[in-house]
């Protein structure tokens, strides 16, 4: 029998974000975000597997979410939340449990 991995739902979202990996900034767009992480839009390709941090803004409160380069594109990227403590856990759950209210849900899944 074939073990099927459930994941979160994907939701649409366009958010301007700022992702700080080793010495660099850059800037791009989240365009789908889930409990476990983002897809985000970026000019340049990341470096697959390094770590770091995004920042971003929602209905007035900022976030700095740990994150891991999960896959990276041409155009998108996919980021993997790194979450070691619960807090963290739920500060990301009830980030996208707002931005689902306000957005459609995508069909696909991480």
């Amino acid at each position: 029998m074939q073990k099927f991995e459930y994941r979160s739902p994907r939701f649409s979202v366009d958010l301007p974000i700022r992702i700080s990996l080793e010495n660099a900034t850059v800037s791009g767009r989240c365009t789908e975000i889930s409990k476990e992480g983002m897809r985000v839009e970026l000019e340049q390709p990341l470096p697959s597997g390094v770590c770091g941090k995004v920042f971003l803004s929602y209905q007035d409160a900022n976030f700095e979410l740990n994150v891991r380069v999960a896959y990276a594109g041409a155009t998108h990227s996919g980021l993997q939340f790194i979450c070691e403590l619960e807090q963290e856990r739920e500060e990301v759950a009830e980030l996208v449990e707002s931005l689902a209210s306000t957005q459609h849900h995508v069909a696909r899944h991480l």
